[in-house]
């Protein structure tokens, strides 16, 4: 059985038969504040409904790159969210490569690459509490609007806190994600980020441990093409086999490339992709 499919399929029942209609920025939603949090141990696929993840991998490797400009291959997920010269101007990559902050030591701004202070702090301080990262700059998510001179980006950050942990060798994560789209969002976002921890494991001489979700707005479009695959999911939901992502690393960059799934994926039980809103 696949615990990935248990626990969303559990979540997508709480959000609909719990959650409170209400109308957001873009459209109207199911929305829950006080689901409690899941913890993978086990590859989080989702498998229920097709789930692109190696195009999710791919573009975890556009964030920790750190480059602003959008690569073709995901064009179609940020279509309208960009600026002129297809760049996300204050979005993941720049916030977690290049995060601005005010440096005393010069009297002026700063930029702080994040994801060098985790991977050096894994190897030479793993028991530190402050092994923490965000995509939550305050001021700039404000005007990220005005940022990208685009009315349509959105204030895009929506994992905005994860927290590594050391013991015993092992590797474990937490992840607030402020704004869960369980629909096209979550499941990438969940595949995406054991990939992050894995690649964060192996480059520090450790294994793996646990990835820990945590939730703010968990919310499905009422839209029919998103209630109808929520609501098939649910009602057709059998066990599944479960599959393991593989990391093979070619260099110390995280390459989409270097991973593979082991396992079949068995055919979903959704095939039609809930509409992009």
């Amino acid at each position: 059985m696949s615990l990935a499919n248990q626990k969303y399929v559990c979540i997508l029942k709480e959000i609909i038969n719990a959650g409170d209609l209400v109308t957001t920025r873009n459209h109207e939603v199911y929305s829950h504040f006080d689901l409690p949090n899941v913890t993978f141990t086990t590859t989080p696929l989702v498998t229920l409904r097709k789930t692109a993840w190696k195009k999710a991998l791919r573009e975890m490797e556009w964030f920790l790159s750190g480059d602003s400009e959008c690569p073709k291959e995901l064009l179609d997920w940020w279509n309208g969210q960009l600026d002129t010269d297809r760049c996300l101007t204050s979005g993941y990559g720049v916030q977690l490569r290049q995060s601005t902050f005010y440096d005393f030591r010069i009297g002026d701004l700063g930029s702080f690459d994040q994801v060098k202070f985790i991977q050096d702090a894994l190897k030479n301080n793993p028991n530190s509490r402050r092994l923490l990262m965000t995509t939550w700059n305050a001021g700039e998510m404000a005007f990220i609007t005005e940022a990208n001179d685009n009315l349509n980006t959105p204030t895009c950050c929506h994992s905005i806190v994860v927290q590594f942990f050391v013991r015993n060798g092992r590797l474990s994560m937490k992840s607030y994600q402020r704004s869960a789209d369980m629909l096209l969002g979550v499941p990438h976002n969940w595949i995406q980020s054991w990939a992050m921890l894995m690649w964060f494991a192996h480059h520090a001489g450790l294994k793996v441990g646990s990835m820990t979700w945590m939730w703010g707005d968990a919310h499905i479009y009422n839209e029919p093409s998103h209630v109808d695959t929520a609501e098939t999911m649910i009602r057709f939901y059998t066990g599944m086999d479960e599959v393991k992502l593989v990391y093979t690393p070619t260099s110390t960059d995280f390459k989409a490339s270097d991973f593979t799934i082991e396992g079949d994926i068995p055919d979903p039980i959704v095939t039609t992709r809930p509409k992009l809103l």
